[in-house]
């Protein structure tokens, strides 16, 4: 049960922090123990809380670990005590979510855990790679340098999904202002002037027509056009997370032609750099494999990377197997199988996720100078289409005028 404290030191410096403790009894020996002074403490009720049902929105964010990392890493590689290290982080990090959580890392610490196994309570924080370099930190004593591969592991990882929203994010803004401008059109602005094409009688061309019939339809059953898309949308959530609507979807990202590509390129930039660094960090060969294969969220190359576990278990190695891969490029293959027998796998699959790093850049850069100039036609067609089907019926009823 989590006890909150306000607490002051032999110097008069205030100490805050949450303990998990049964009783309050036992918090108040653990803090008396530490040689603090209680100025308050306080039992905190469980409630509805926001950072648990929504991290991606409410919880730390990938930049603030990131930069967290890289300051510890600096506290450490200075040889101050890493118990220290933490409890000045968890005052002075500027996200909220993330102090929580480091409060509750060291108290946790102090209380005689490891540091990985405190971190392991926190896995929408520190996923699983990242507890166990730390736990091969603490096994070798190097600690500051594993924390200095994760900030920079985790700092290439934020780059590639910021390079793939950033594409993303031009088209997607182009269609909902599309979108939008058709519903405000249909609603409120073509159905008067339809109205009055119909009251005077005027001569309709076809698209004006075929305008007419799209908005009476649409105001005729728009609550079940909405219902439709809501039901189509939950039916389609839960398919995709499905394990077979999860296959179908990852198989659909790996073959659409470009997206496919850039998908392809970005998970085998994932995939060696999260294999040289945990390599590179001590880790053995075959648990390496199993921690990569939870990085990388397609569930087909997940299964593809299992089986190379399963080879790699059996002493074939990664090439072999990497080779006979449908979905992984020829090129991993041939430079692994250099690295293996040369015994420099990490250093040839670090040079791998850099060259990857740039096919993934160069793919988004093909990628945006396509989808510009197909979402300014797009837009065109429409606004042109409905322009045309409004003015055309204008001659028609200035005849009628004069």
């Amino acid at each position: 049960m989590p006890y909150q404290y306000l607490a002051y030191d032999s110097t008069g410096t205030e100490k805050t922090g949450i303990l998990q403790v049964d009783r309050e009894d036992t918090a108040e020996q653990i803090l008396f123990q530490r040689g603090l002074t209680i100025a308050k403490l306080t039992k905190i009720n469980a409630g509805f809380d926001l950072t648990k049902w929504f991290p991606t929105f409410f919880g730390p964010k990938q930049r603030d670990v990131i930069v967290f990392s890289n300051q510890l890493a600096n506290l450490v590689e200075s040889g101050v005590p890493l118990l220290t290290g933490l409890d000045l982080m968890a005052e002075e990090v500027s996200s909220k979510p993330l102090r929580k959580v480091l409060q509750q890392v060291v108290e946790d610490i102090r209380q005689g855990s490891s540091i990985s196994a405190a971190l392991a309570k926190h896995e929408l924080v520190f996923p699983p790679i990242y507890q166990s370099m730390i736990q091969v930190g603490e096994r070798t004593g190097n600690l500051g340098s594993v924390l200095r591969q994760l900030s920079i592991h985790l700092e290439k990882e934020s780059n590639i999904k910021s390079k793939i929203k950033g594409a993303m994010t031009y088209p997607g803004v182009v269609l909902a202002m599309a979108f939008g401008v058709i519903l405000l059109l249909l609603n409120f602005t073509l159905p008067p002037l339809l109205a009055l094409y119909t009251e005077f009688d005027a001569q309709l061309p076809w698209p004006t027509r075929f305008l007419m019939n799209v908005t009476d339809s649409f105001l005729q059953y728009r609550v079940h056009l909405l219902v439709g898309f809501v039901l189509l949308l939950a039916v389609g959530f839960f398919y995709f997370r499905s394990t077979r609507g999860k296959k179908q979807l990852a198989h659909l990202a790996l073959k659409t032609p470009v997206l496919g590509q850039i998908n392809t390129y970005g998970n085998s930039a994932r995939f060696s750099r999260t294999l040289a660094t945990l390599i590179n960090a001590g880790l053995q060969l075959t648990e390496s494999m199993e921690l990569t294969g939870q990085t990388i969220q397609n569930v087909v190359l997940n299964h593809e990377i299992d089986i190379l576990r399963q080879e790699t278990l059996q002493g074939r190695g990664i090439a072999a197997p990497l080779s006979q891969s449908v979905y992984f490029p020829k090129m991993l293959a041939q430079v692994v199988r250099v690295g293996e027998e040369t015994g420099s796998l990490d250093t040839q699959l670090i040079t791998l996720a850099a060259y990857y790093e740039e096919e993934v850049d160069r793919a988004l850069k093909n990628l945006t100078s396509l989808l510009e100039p197909a979402m300014m036609i797009f837009v065109g067609i429409i606004v042109g289409f409905v322009a045309i089907s409004v003015i055309l019926p204008m001659y028609s009823l200035l005849g009628q005028i004069k």
